[in-house]
């Protein structure tokens, strides 16, 4: 592919992932899918490109605001290449434009607002802008997070670390770390999780033998932390209650040394699909994937468990805003009509959750967001509705659970710029007596 025809295709797949709710990855895999004759160089770079131009929306869509542009996903294509890559406007118009293949060439007047580009000060960027969130977000997580903000912003214009899950079912980290160093692979131990890999390399690990063996899983450390703070242990009843891909169960799976049982439990069938066979391939046989309706009609199915289950963990539907920087788009598409339904879809599945928690038992409610209406307001909502639960502060558990270091919190509670994982949510509520 020429480099016109190279930034006509980033244009074309910043059109098509704006228009749509899903996300990035799903459009640029289809989009090289139907098009076999582009080389890895060229899918490597509209690819880096493309995320490129998400991550940093807000400033390029500021940049056209001051030009007098409308920020379309052509002209964020052309002020990437002159802000980001300093590429002067003669040689972009030159190299980068026009041809059978590539973007049409810029009017008179779009060249006269592109050539101001050069001439801003960007140091009066808005906040928001320059954290590369939409408004009303940056406001929220000013709100939230006071002058932390701008650095958890900033953090979501890195690219996220790969991480491995080592099964402890079939080997120790140690092992796992000695194998990819035998292979040349640059990778180190997670500072908190005594399970996971970051690799240093960014490689593709989907047909590597470490994972077809079921050995490693792709886990983002702070995942792990959460599956940890269940604290399941072997002989127990455990429901994951919004178990999706089964990542959850399979990390407290391996430490029930194959005593127990984990009831897998999710709205979407196609979710799980791939539970039985992960598994398998882990030596892992306690855990039984059920699709349910997610409404009254699943009363029979849970009648039994009822009062039964020694840990219930609600990995629950939420913003994703954790995750962001691997799905940059998503930010863009969150709206705040859209965070109160999943703030109240949260709700109904902790209330259909909670009575099948023993006496004795905990509830883990977990979330891949960092924003407090989805996290701590929806435990304070909980709790003031369910007296017979109390918090557990992960403080309290944090040594049981076997995780490395300290952490002095009542909540898990992670952002991007913290120690490098994703965004993460999670209480543990234990259920005693009702109080009164």
């Amino acid at each position: 592919m020429t480099p016109a025809a190279r930034l006509a295709a980033a244009a074309e797949l910043l059109t098509a992932i704006g228009a749509a709710a899903t996300p990035a990855e799903q459009h640029i895999g289809s989009y090289f899918r139907a098009r076999r004759y582009a080389g890895s160089k060229d899918r490597r770079w509209v690819t880096e490109f493309t995320y490129r131009a998400l991550r940093r929306q807000g400033e390029l869509d500021w940049i056209a605001h001051e030009i007098g542009l409308e920020p379309s996903p052509r002209m964020r294509c052309f002020i990437s290449l002159l802000l980001f890559d300093d590429l002067p406007l003669a040689e972009v118009r030159s190299g980068w434009i026009g041809g059978p293949h590539g973007l049409e060439e810029p009017t008179a007047e779009e060249v006269a607002a592109l050539e101001k580009a050069a001439t801003l000060d960007l140091a009066q960027m808005p906040a928001a802008a320059a954290g590369n969130f939409p408004d009303w977000l940056a406001d929220t997580l000013t709100a939230q997070y006071g002058e932390s903000a701008a650095d958890i912003m900033a953090a979501y214009g890195s690219r996220a670390p790969v991480t491995l899950r080592v099964n402890g079912l079939k080997a120790t980290r140690e092992d796992i770390l000695a194998t990819l160093k035998e292979e040349g692979i640059d990778a180190e131990a997670t500072t908190l999780s005594p399970d996971g890999i970051i690799l240093n390399d960014r490689l593709n690990l989907s047909r590597h033998p470490l994972l077809d063996a079921g050995r490693i899983e792709l886990q983002d450390e702070a995942a792990q932390i959460a599956a940890r703070l269940a604290c399941a242990a072997p002989g127990m009843i455990v429901v994951d209650f919004c178990a999706g891909g089964g990542g959850k169960s399979l990390a407290m799976a391996a430490g029930m040394a194959h005593q127990g049982k984990i009831h897998a439990f999710d709205t979407n069938a196609r979710r799980m699909r791939d539970i039985q066979s992960r598994a398998t391939r882990a030596g892992v046989t306690l855990i039984e994937p059920v699709a349910i309706a997610g409404d009254d009609t699943d009363i029979e199915l849970f009648t039994p468990l009822v009062g039964g289950v020694d840990r219930v963990f609600v990995d629950a539907p939420c913003s994703g805003s954790g995750t962001w920087r691997r799905q940059p788009d998503q930010k863009w598409k969150l709206t705040a009509d859209r965070l109160a339904e999943l703030i109240a879809l949260q709700a109904d599945i902790l209330s259909r959750a909670a009575p099948l928690v023993a006496p004795g038992g905990r509830l883990i409610y977990a979330t891949c967001s960092i924003l407090a209406g989805e996290n701590e307001a929806q435990i304070e909502a909980f709790l003031s509705s369910h007296p017979e639960f109390m918090l557990c502060p992960v403080s309290e558990i944090w040594d049981a659970a076997g995780l490395t270091g300290s952490y002095e919190k009542t909540f898990l509670a992670l952002t991007p710029a913290d120690i490098g994982t994703d965004g993460f949510f999670t209480a543990v509520l234990e259920k005693g007596p009702r109080r009164a």
